[in-house]
């Protein structure tokens, strides 16, 4: 499949999400944010290395996605990879570190309440 239908994909699982959260169906949700994050990966892997610009933002759409499905390790693991690289722009790599910086604080925001 292309980066297209991958990508497509993604914003149909992404929208139902959307609708599942609007209704407080939260864990539903996450799951369709989950599916959406791994279509975006999979249209990541499918793009061409000259396309930095959509690799940017598809990069940075997956670690999304995957911290709203509360999949901290996945999302991080994802914008630490691309990050390593030298295909983002600047502007993904100025978005995937400030991710990281919000996925942190909802870490330990999460074990706080775990030991409350």
């Amino acid at each position: 499949m292309s980066w297209l239908v991958h990508h497509t994909l993604s914003e149909g699982y992404a929208s139902q999400a959307e609708e599942l959260r609007r209704r407080n169906e939260i864990d539903r949700a996450a799951d369709f944010c989950r599916l959406a994050a791994e279509a975006e990966v999979n249209a990541l892997n499918d793009l061409n290395p000259s396309k930095t610009r959509t690799i940017g933002i598809t990069a940075v759409s997956a670690v999304s996605l995957y911290f709203k499905a509360q999949e901290f390790s996945q999302a991080k693991k994802l914008a630490h990879k691309w990050l390593a690289t030298d295909l983002l722009p600047p502007f993904a790599v100025e978005e995937l570190e400030d991710l990281l910086q919000v996925i942190r604080f909802e870490e330990s925001r999460q074990i706080g309440r775990a030991h409350v």
